[in-house]
């Protein structure tokens, strides 16, 4: 899965009104990275359906080197 279209997936299902929690567990993530997703949302102060429609550069530069790096 692109990593932008995992971002707008975990925000559509935080804007739906899943909790971090379950939407970490769903998306095989850490709630961290939800969380962090979610500020950078709600900092943005754009509506769910604006950031839908951002291109996958806009994307990269809201959220760009936010990716979580696993501990092997």
């Amino acid at each position: 899965m692109q990593m932008n279209k995992r971002i707008k997936n975990i925000l559509r299902c935080y804007a739906a009104g899943m909790g971090i929690k379950e939407t970490a567990s769903t998306f095989h993530t850490s709630r961290n990275t939800v969380r962090k997703y979610v500020r950078l949302f709600l900092s943005s102060r754009k509506s769910i359906d604006q950031l839908l429609s951002l291109s996958e550069e806009q994307l990269h530069e809201m959220f760009g080197g936010t990716e979580s790096r696993r501990r092997e």
